[in-house]
Order: structure tokens, then C-alpha cells, then sequence
């Protein structure tokens, strides 16, 4: 029987995100606010679409719970190969994944709290849409190692028939690269590396998109290859039952 927990995990990181991309529409926040944005612009933005960034930060929170359902599944995944270096990629992956996801939520945060009291001085609401940006885009560092681990613990399987095709960890590398664009962010309000920049938010945007269907599309036929009474733990995963009735 096909392992569905292990499938539920692939689609809830490109469900999460389409959710969180209509999201983003809905506030008029595609494309992005440019950081030049004058203060009562930005006012202007916020009160004419309080409702819909209000909505954009929901979809943002289901969004991070979408992904880190999803680095749990591929975590699962990497540590059915037979490798301790997998297993260990496989922890470095899920445990960074998380930690990359923690400030993103500030972002949601921000963008709803400037909806929240909009009788309040437009230098309020204009700080509060920069930090909203700023937690979207700039907390990156974690997610290189991150995409890193996926990349090495996969490349650990050398079996005849791999759980994952090499091109995959080398796609994993990539990921990680781009998305350090977002570091630079803080240098510079107009250009590629700006937070509405080509390359800060339109390139790592599309590039993590890309990463999270085609995880979800090869998780899946992992997935189907291996059912869930065959997807045993390692031997590291903790105490058996049996050592635990000796040691007892």
C-alpha cells in the first residue's frame, strides 16, 4: 500500500505555496512593494487593502506549516538510505529547514500589524512593511545549508536503484546559491538586489517554487516505491523494544 502520510508531506509545500501566492496577489503585494515607496503611499497601500494583507499573513503561516511538513517527509525520506551520512544530512535538513522558517513568520506578523491600528503615524506603518520584507527575504543563511544537506544526503545513496536521481542533489546545490541573493538585500533599495529586485525576490522566489515540486514530485514516487510497512526506521532512529526490555 502506498505510503500516504510520506505523499500528504510531497504536496503540502507546493500547496502551501500556491496558497500563499494567491495570497500575495490578493494584498497587492505582486509584485512587490518597492522599498522607495513613499510613507503615505504606503499608508495608502495598507488601508485600501487592509483585508486582503490581512488574509496574505494567514496564508503565510499555513504556507511555513506547509513546508515544514514537507522537510519532515524528505527528512523521513533521505533516512531510508542506507547511510549514516544520510541519516545525519537527513537531521541537518529538517532541523535548518525549521530554523529558516522561524523569522519568515514575523513577516505575516508585521504586514498584519500594520492593518491593525491604521490611524497610526505613517512612519509606523512604513517600518513595519519594511521589517515585514525584511523577515521575508533576508533570513536566508539557513536554508543554504539546508538545501546543502538535502543535496549531500541524497548523493549518499549508492545503490544500484537510489531513492533519488543524482541530478537531484546537484539541483539542491543550486537552490541554496540563489537563494543567498537575499543576503545583499540591506545594501541597496533599487536593483536586482533590492527586496523587489529581479534577483533578491523574483529569481529565489521562483527557484524555491521550482525546488519544492520537484522535492514534492520525487518524493511522491518515492513514496510509491516504498509503502509504509517497508519504510523502516534506521537502526539509529532510537531505542528498539527489545534493547528497551533488556536495558530494563
Amino acid at each position: 500500500m502506498t505510503n500516504r502520510a510520506q505523499i500528504f508531506c510531497a504536496v503540502a509545500g507546493p500547496v502551501g505555496a500556491l496558497l500563499f501566492g494567491v495570497g500575495l496577489l490578493g494584498a497587492h503585494f505582486i509584485p512587490p512593494t518597492p522599498p522607495l515607496t513613499s510613507m503615505d503611499d504606503v499608508l495608502t497601500l495598507y488601508r485600501e487593502n487592509a483585508t486582503g494583507i490581512r488574509l496574505c499573513g494567514i496564508a503565510m503561516f499555513f504556507l511555513l506549516t506547509a513546508l515544514m511538513t514537507q522537510y519532515t517527509g524528505l527528512s523521513d525520506q533521505i533516512r531510508q538510505i542506507n547511510s549514516p551520512q544520510a541519516r545525519t544530512w537527513a537531521r541537518v535538513q529538517v532541523t535548518l529547514g525549521g530554523i529558516s522558517l522561524v523569522p519568515v513568520y514575523g513577516s505575516g506578523i508585521c504586514w498584519e500589524l500594520a492593518t491593525y491600528r491604521l490611524e497610526r503615524a505613517p512612519e509606523i506603518t512604513q517600518t513595519l512593511n519594511d521589517m515585514g520584507w525584511f523577515y521575508l527575504v533576508t533570513p536566508v543563511a539557513p536554508a543554504l545549508i539546508q538545501m546543502f544537506a538535502a543535496g549531500f544526503g541524497t548523493l549518499a545513496d549508492k545503490s544500484a536503484t537510489p531513492l533519488f536521481p543524482r541530478w537531484y542533489s546537484y539541483f539542491s546545490f543550486w537552490v541554496g546559491v540563489v537563494l543567498m541573493t537575499g543576503l545583499l538585500v540591506p545594501f541597496f533599495k533599487v536593483g536586482p538586489w533590492a527586496w523587489n529586485g529581479l534577483l533578491s525576490f523574483w529569481v529565489a522566489a521562483s527557484t524555491l517554487g521550482l525546488w519544492l515540486n520537484v522535492t514534492g514530485m520525487l518524493m511522491i514516487k518515492v513514496a510509491k516505491r516504498q509503502p509504509a510497512a517497508a519504510m523502516a526506521p534506521p537502526a539509529d532512529a532510537g531505542y528498539s523494544s527489545a534493547a528497551y526490555s533488556k536495558s530494563a
